[in-house]
C-alpha cells in the first residue's frame, strides 16, 4: 500500500474519532472509522507481502 492511501485512511480515521466525540454524529463517525480501519487491512488480503507459509 502506498504511503499516501495510508495517510488519507488514518486522516478518515482520526476525522471518524473526532466526529464519534460529537453526540449528533456519532454514527457517522463510526462508519468512518470503520471505513478508514477497512481500507487500511484490505490491501493486506490483496496483495500479501510475503510467501504463503504451510
Amino acid at each position: 500500500m502506498s504511503y499516501k492511501m495510508e495517510a488519507v485512511a488514518t486522516l478518515v480515521i482520526l476525522a471518524g474519532f473526532l466526529l464519534f466525540n460529537t453526540a449528533e454524529t456519532a454514527l457517522v463517525g463510526a462508519l468512518l472509522v470503520a471505513g478508514g480501519a477497512y481500507a487500511l487491512i484490505l490491501p493486506q488480503f490483496i496483495e500479501p507481502h510475503g510467501p504463503a507459509t504451510r
